[in-house]
């Protein structure tokens, strides 16, 4: 019987057989994150089989950089006999450089796959990336040039010599989000030999993700990978087509989130201004309303919620997978009033966010001073920097 291993670790994001979706600066907040998962099956009587597959990924942001290993391993047995023997690890560490745009790129993976005749086959490659799109509607598209260099140690290397080769290696890589729960992701390869254009490897990878709740997903997966000279006896051809659940750790899942929120409530308490809060009055009079747009407007992060606030009085929420618009207007507090509105004075932000039918929803209040942006809507105090 198959199943999903869940281990509670203070990590998230899953991928299946590779998180094919491209990875972007700001899409996760600072820190940590990863996953572990893994599937087995057993049976026995009129059938002897075992199948086993389990993986893992590690990631790192900061700042301007995102690196992260990866790594999988499957084998399959059927009345003793293997059917199925490979594995990879893989590590790769992206800087952004000029701006988000552009960034440099610096791998290294190991892999093995007995039914391919490939003992070892190491990887080291270097080279820059650029973002051809980033729209909310029309998703972000990445390209990839680099230079690969390939080491490749044969099962049988009397009759297949190892190789040491060049090559050049390029990648399209594109995510969309089709709507709040639905998103698509395509990972495409090409890499030939410098020295023998005619000796190439493609790969092309296509994800359908259906997110069922914060942490939980459906991910169906078509692999098609094409070798024009590959081993002696081994085909140029290897399709492969996954379903799987799929829980993402971090932020998103209630253990991680706890943890996050003990850690930070006891390093950032201490920037909450308690005396303002204090004195607070809440007025949504016209005549109160004034406009202070050109300071408050940009972004505006807690965990993986994020505010993004225009100048025109509008702008957007969003936390993890779901996304919603909003209209944001300030008022005067009564501890600015007492000061002759000093600067530095605490403001009322009022929130009102909107659906896809542009009607209004929730309204949210939040204190401004300076670079913090207090949530008092809830039963928790949410603390937001620039």
């Amino acid at each position: 019987m198959r199943f999903l291993l869940l281990p509670f670790l203070y990590i998230s994001t899953l991928f299946a057989i590779i998180d094919i979706a491209p990875m972007d600066f700001g899409d996760k907040p600072e820190g940590l994150s990863g996953a572990l998962y893994g599937s087995f099956q057993k049976k026995r009587g009129n059938t002897q089989k075992d199948e086993a597959e389990y993986g893992g990924r590690i990631q790192y942001d900061i700042n301007k950089t995102i690196t992260w290993l990866q790594g999988e391993a499957e084998k399959d047995k059927a009345k003793d006999y293997v059917t199925d023997d490979n594995a990879f690890i893989h590590l790769r560490h992206i800087h952004q450089i000029y701006n988000p745009t552009w960034a440099l790129e610096a791998y290294a993976q190991l892999k093995k796959d007995r039914f391919k005749n490939i003992q070892q086959r190491t990887l080291l490659g270097f080279g820059p990336r650029f973002r051809l799109m980033d729209s909310s509607r029309y998703g972000k598209f990445f390209m990839g040039l680099s230079l690969l260099d390939e080491k490749v140690d044969y099962s049988e290397s009397l009759i297949d010599p190892d190789e040491h080769n060049t090559r050049l290696s390029t990648y399209l890589s594109y995510k969309i989000p089709v709507n709040a729960i639905f998103e698509l992701s395509y990972l495409g390869y090409y890499q030939p030999k410098l020295d023998n254009g005619s000796d190439y490897m493609t790969s092309s990878i296509a994800e359908m993700t259906i997110h069922l709740s914060k942490v939980f997903d459906l991910s169906y997966l078509i692999e098609l990978d094409y070798d024009s000279q590959p081993a002696q006896g081994v085909g140029t051809t290897d399709t492969n087509q996954r379903l799987s659940f799929i829980y993402r750790f971090g932020q998103n899942d209630p253990l991680s989130a706890y943890a996050q929120n003990l850690l930070r409530s006891s390093s950032e308490a201490k920037d909450v201004n308690t005396s303002e809060l204090l004195v607070v009055k809440v007025d949504s009079g016209v005549q109160d309303i004034k406009e202070f747009g050109n300071t408050l407007a940009g972004e505006w992060v807690f965990a993986d919620e994020k505010f993004s606030l225009l100048l025109d009085g509008e702008g957007s929420y969003v936390k993890g997978i779901y996304q919603e618009r909003l209209t944001w207007t300030l008022l005067p507090t009564a501890a600015q009033d007492a000061s002759n509105e000093e600067e530095g004075s605490a403001q009322l932000v009022i929130i009102r966010f909107v659906d896809e039918d542009e009607h209004r929803g929730r309204v949210e209040k939040y204190l401004w001073s300076k670079d913090s942006l207090v949530g008092l809507s809830g039963n928790s105090v949410r603390l937001f920097k620039r």
